[in-house]
C-alpha cells in the first residue's frame, strides 16, 4: 500500500506516525511550574541530536487550540527540566501523568508519583526512573502548519542508577537490562525491551 499523505488529514497522519515510527522512547519530562510545584508529562517524540554539545529534542504540541502545553511553556520561561527514561514497571505512572490538568498543577501531587532531590540541581527527579537527563534549554523551534514546539535541551549531567552502570577501560557501559525502558507505540500500546542482539560492526570492533 503506497499512502498519500496529501489525501488524509493531519489527524489521520498523526494516527499513522504513531503506530509507524515505533517503537518510540518515551521523555518523561519534568518542569517548574513557578509556583512551588512541579509538572511531568511524557513525550515519545523525543531523541538524541548531538553529543558535542550533548544536547536532546523534544517535540510538544498544544493543550488545546489557544493553548501551549505546560512543558513547553515552563522550559520556555524557566529554562531547566529533567528528561526521565521511565522503566516497564512505571507504565501506569506514565499514562496518569499524561492527563491534561489546569495549568500550575501538578501531576505528582495529583497522582502521589515519589520524587527526590538530587545534588547540586535544583529540580527533583522521579524516583523509581533509571535515567534521568539533567537539561537547560538550549533553543526552541516552532516547525509545521500547527507549530510544534521542538525543544533542544543541552544536557548538563545525567544521573543513571548504580546498578546499571559498569566501566570499560576509559568507557562507561550501560546495561539496558537493568534500565527496562518502556516504549510507545501506536495508540494505547506500549513496548518493552524485548530480546537485545549484539551484532559486530565489520569496520570496527563494540
Amino acid at each position: 500500500m503506497l499512502i498519500n499523505c496529501n489525501q488524509y488529514s493531519q489527524d489521520q497522519i498523526y494516527f499513522l506516525m504513531i503506530q509507524l515510527v515505533i517503537p518510540r522512547p518515551i521523555a518523561w519530562v519534568l518542569s517548574d511550574n513557578g509556583n512551588g510545584s512541579h509538572n511531568l508529562a511524557p513525550f515519545s517524540f523525543f531523541n538524541a541530536v548531538t553529543s558535542n554539545p550533548p544536547i536532546l529534542m523534544l517535540s510538544v504540541g498544544w493543550k488545546d487550540e489557544t493553548t501551549r502545553k505546560d512543558s513547553w511553556m515552563n522550559i520556555a520561561e524557566r529554562k531547566n527540566f529533567v528528561v526521565h527514561v521511565p522503566s516497564a514497571s512505571q507504565v501506569h505512572e506514565v499514562s496518569k501523568s499524561s492527563s491534561v490538568l489546569p495549568h500550575g498543577v501538578s501531576e505528582i501531587d495529583q497522582f502521589n508519583i515519589a520524587t527526590q532531590n538530587v545534588e547540586g540541581w535544583p529540580l527533583p527527579r522521579v524516583k523509581g526512573a533509571k535515567i534521568a537527563f539533567l537539561c537547560e534549554k538550549y533553543a526552541i523551534y516552532e516547525i509545521g502548519d500547527d507549530p510544534q514546539g521542538l525543544i533542544l535541551g543541552k544536557i548538563t549531567g545525567i544521573w543513571v542508577d548504580d546498578e546499571a552502570v559498569a566501566q570499560d577501560k576509559n568507557r562507561i557501559v550501560i546495561d539496558p537490562s537493568i534500565i527496562n525502558p518502556l516504549a510507545r507505540l501506536g495508540g494505547n500500546h506500549y513496548s518493552l525491551l524485548g530480546e537485545i542482539l549484539t551484532v559486530q560492526r565489520p569496520d570496527r570492533p563494540l
